[in-house]
């Protein structure tokens, strides 16, 4: 009898055992489930949270207002060296209304962030340059040379270099940069301006080797434009 006790006490201890392990095995499944469930919905959660958060952000960062876009464009044309005319601001890709355009101009006048934004009006257009790259002096020949105002920008060019320096203007300079005018060009832009009132102090000089110059009246004398362009042209090479 107690053979036959033993037995079953060991069949039921081994029964015992196996319900005990089948247990754990259908509570550790469904711990995992619940666990496979719960990242899974914090993984959903986590890419939402993280959408939300970039649209967010995107939403808190400044937008560049209209009278940032113009001005970005003006200071990299003029980096460039190019102006940039109202005209260009009214056309693609910016097809501003000329209302807008108008409050957008007045406004950057107002803002000391705009303050190296000029404006120069010429007589076929409206320019625009940054003065943190084109001097007004250049701006104005600019727009001269656009407007194809060669008399006007010769004058210019000779008392701005008389008043300035004071030196002569040599006459070849307007072949280059900016001008690059013919010399047909210059040749009668001077008869015009020898013969018209408005341009009446500019006067021609030359050195004794021939070089051609250009003085205005109102900041020099004969003299002193001879003696100047003769320095330029001989003296200084004479008396290294």
């Amino acid at each position: 009898m107690r053979e036959s006790t033993e037995g079953i006490a060991f069949v039921n201890e081994s029964a015992v055992d196996r319900l005990s392990a089948e247990s754990d095995i259908t509570t550790t499944e469904g711990v995992d489930r619940g666990k496979r469930r719960w990242i899974t919905a914090m993984g959903g959660g986590a890419d939402a949270l993280q959408q939300e958060m970039e649209s967010a952000q995107q939403r808190a960062e400044p937008q560049d207002s209209p009278a940032d876009v113009v001005a970005d464009f003006i200071r990299q044309s003029s980096i460039a060296g190019a102006l940039v005319t109202r005209s260009m601001l009214l056309a693609p890709p910016y097809l501003m209304s000329e209302q807008d355009l108008t409050q957008v101009l007045e406004e950057m006048g107002y803002i000391e962030a705009f303050a190296d934004i000029m404006q120069n009006a010429g007589t076929q257009d409206d320019y625009y340059y940054s003065t943190q790259s084109i001097s007004v002096n250049y701006a104005n020949m600019c727009v001269l040379v656009i407007e194809k105002d060669i008399c006007r920008t010769i004058a210019q060019a000779v008392r701005f270099e008389c008043e300035t320096y004071p030196r002569p203007y040599k006459v070849a300079m307007l072949t280059q940069a900016p001008y690059f005018f013919e010399p047909e060009q210059v040749e009668a832009a001077l008869t015009a301006i020898d013969s018209h009132l408005d341009y009446a102090d500019i006067r021609p000089v030359a050195s004794s080797d021939g070089q051609a110059y250009l003085f205005s009246e109102r900041f020099m004398s004969y003299g002193k434009a001879y003696g100047l362009c003769e320095w330029l042209e001989v003296e200084q090479f004479q008396n290294p």
